[in-house]
């Protein structure tokens, strides 16, 4: 028995056009059609392997569909499900479109939000624009005043480009004090999947996120900050600590674990992977879950997993970060030329942890079990 972690594309359509995101699309066809939909729940949740479902609505922008999108699915999910299976949805949203309607169908049905955001008003205005290339950050503050006053689990996921490497670790840390928010996740600008080194796209390579990380443990620990919970750092700790960390980027074994089911009904391995070929695993419509895991390119990506992680396994933190992402360590192979195929390039900062962990305050929280689905998959 086991978790399977669905990032579910509802909708590409998107109300914003963030200049470094490669993941939203104008035009017919960008929304999930209820067949999909119908295939895609009724194969994960009657998988007798399955007994929790985390399902992670995703776009585009989820929000530019209509409350009856997910009615619908949860209808669909109280249909299908297995007994005693677990059942968990969140929802990874702008918050530009939240309303109270919204956040009282989110709150009313148990859903984990993630808010995406990227720190203080300059670096979040610089990227994150609407289709008039308008800034969005006062409307993503007042969507996460509307989740706060009606007590909503949401966490905040950041993208880090090379403005907020710029501006440092405090002014992160600031931006989070000032916004009263406690759960962070943290994802590292890449290019798109299969982009081609000299195309000069967005990229934080991993010595430049690595010293970003040992710069926000020191400067959190420094300020005593232990409510605020960062999904990278806590899961180094947590892994040092002998424990399995929560991410599936320190799982060690996310294929066939995970995936990402777009509005057409392609299944490709996660959200990092967009849409590369090579983890395109099939079709939900023709296919089930054992019959995708069972997929030609799943085997072979399995089979590169397997070669990659016998040179990783020399390094001697590699019981930590256990490979860390496979995307990750794809994209650095591709871009950064310091590259070591006997790392994954966390090992300066899992040293650094582990040096300082015992001094250090953490932000270990309590989540329920919709966040925590939500802060694995994000």
């Amino acid at each position: 028995m086991a978790t399977a972690g669905l990032i579910v594309k509802a909708t590409r359509l998107c109300n914003l056009r963030c200049k470094y995101c490669f993941d939203w699309r104008t035009g017919p066809d960008q929304i999930m059609p209820f067949d999909v939909l119908v295939r895609t729940i009724a194969a994960a949740t009657s998988d007798p392997r399955h007994d929790t479902v985390v399902f992670n609505w995703h776009g585009g922008e989820p929000t530019v569909l209509p409350i009856s999108f997910y009615e619908r699915a949860l209808h669909l999910q109280g249909r299908f499900r297995l007994p005693g299976q677990r059942i968990l949805n969140t929802v990874q949203t702008n918050a530009t479109l939240l309303d109270a309607t919204w956040v009282e169908f989110f709150v009313t049905n148990g859903f984990a939000i993630g808010v995406s955001v990227d720190g203080p008003r300059d670096v979040h205005d610089s990227a994150r624009v609407d289709r008039s290339g308008r800034g969005t950050f006062d409307r993503v503050c007042q969507g996460i005043a509307l989740l706060r006053d009606h007590g909503a689990s949401f966490a905040v996921i950041l993208v880090i480009d090379q403005p907020t490497l710029a501006r440092g670790p405090d002014a992160l840390l600031d931006f989070l004090v000032e916004q009263g928010i406690a759960d962070v996740a943290l994802n590292f600008v890449m290019p798109a999947p299969n982009a081609a080194p000299e195309a000069g796209l967005h990229y934080v390579d991993p010595a430049q996120m690595s010293q970003f990380l040992i710069g926000l443990w020191d400067a959190r620990a420094a300020r005593a900050l232990t409510r605020i919970s960062i999904r990278e750092l806590e899961a180094i700790d947590t892994s040092l600590g002998g424990n399995r960390p929560n991410p599936c980027t320190f799982a060690g074994a996310c294929l066939g674990i995970v995936f990402r089911v777009e509005p057409n009904g392609d299944v490709y391995h996660c959200d990092y992977f967009g849409l590369d070929p090579e983890y395109r695993w099939g079709n939900i419509i023709q296919s089930d879950f054992g019959e995708l895991r069972k997929s030609p390119p799943l085997v072979l990506a399995r089979q590169r997993e397997r070669a990659d992680r016998a040179q990783l396994e020399s390094c001697p933190h590699c019981q930590v970060c256990r490979g860390w992402c496979p995307h990750s360590r794809k994209t650095a192979h591709r871009h950064f030329p310091a590259y070591s195929s006997t790392c994954c390039g966390l090992a300066e900062l899992i040293s650094h942890v582990a040096r300082n962990r015992a001094s250090a305050p953490v932000g270990r929280q309590q989540r329920d079990q919709a966040l925590s689905g939500l802060m694995e998959l994000a």
